[in-house]
């Protein structure tokens, strides 16, 4: 299926860097700057940043090279050294974090994201076209020719609303954590993490996942599970176990209750 898209134009997506004012200002990048050969490592994390931009921050490695920095050095055509320097110097100062051994985020990529889906992109050249025919017009026409253009610009901006409705990689960390809490076993964080990020991109929703969260922790009190016994959360997770039916006890509670008053009466 994903090859099926992969050259349909309306299928992409447009992503930049917005730069805040002061980035060359922030004390890292200054500090970056004044180590010898420091243009250039602030260069490379410049493109390290732009790389990422797919992913949200995120750049993993592929055991194509034989390590990390070599890796990012082929897609960035630096050498292997440069890359290895700026790389050790941003996580010495925060700005890369490791998350797992093949995977590596730079964490200041989501709030310098930006980012444009195709219909976007083409709703904007086609307000720039109405613009310039705007010019051309008379006065007459000028005034239904507005009034044409604003109704257009409020259906597409529901078009834009629409297709720029995803959550960034900080919601959804945020998102995850709230459920992460009610798990009752903490274990494989990060894999959890993953299948979370693909359930909601398939359309699960947290409420879904809560109730399930809910009714496994009933089952686990009704039948009184043993610790060993509790699914680990990547376990739970990777299988989309909120899914599952499960055992609370309530079912058979109002199901011996209904027993009771049924009873035969002399």
């Amino acid at each position: 299926m994903a090859n099926k898209f992969k050259n349909d134009p309306k299928k992409k997506r447009y992503y930049w860097l917005q730069l805040k004012e002061d980035f060359f200002n922030q004390k890292e990048i200054k500090l970056l700057r004044r180590i010898a050969g420091g243009d250039t490592y602030t260069i490379i994390y410049l493109k390290m940043l732009l790389l990422s931009l797919r992913d949200e921050g995120k750049l993993f490695f592929e055991a194509i090279g034989d390590n990390f920095a070599e890796e990012v050095a082929l897609s960035l055509d630096e050498t292997p050294e440069d890359v290895a320097i700026t790389i050790s110097y941003l996580e010495s100062k925060g700005l890369l974090e490791v998350i797992e051994q093949d995977e590596y985020f730079l964490n200041r990529v989501p709030e310098l994201l930006g980012s444009e889906s195709y219909s976007a992109e083409r709703v904007r050249r086609h307000r720039e076209r109405n613009k310039e025919q705007e010019k051309l017009q008379g006065n007459g026409d000028a005034l239904q020719s507005n009034t044409d253009v604003t109704k257009r610009r409020d259906r597409e901006d529901i078009e834009i609303d629409k297709s720029n409705n995803k959550p960034s990689i900080k919601e959804l960390t945020e998102r995850f954590n709230s459920l992460w809490k009610e798990y009752p076993n903490k274990k494989g964080k990060e894999k959890a993490f993953k299948s979370y990020q693909k359930a909601i991109k398939d359309g699960v929703t947290d409420e879904t996942i809560q109730q399930g969260i809910n009714n496994y922790i009933q089952e686990i009190q009704f039948k009184r599970t043993d610790k060993q016994y509790i699914a680990h959360g990547s376990t739970w997770f990777g299988n989309r176990r909120w899914g599952d039916e499960y055992e609370t006890g309530r079912h058979d509670n109002s199901q011996r209750q209904s027993t009771s008053n049924s009873g035969v009466r002399f």
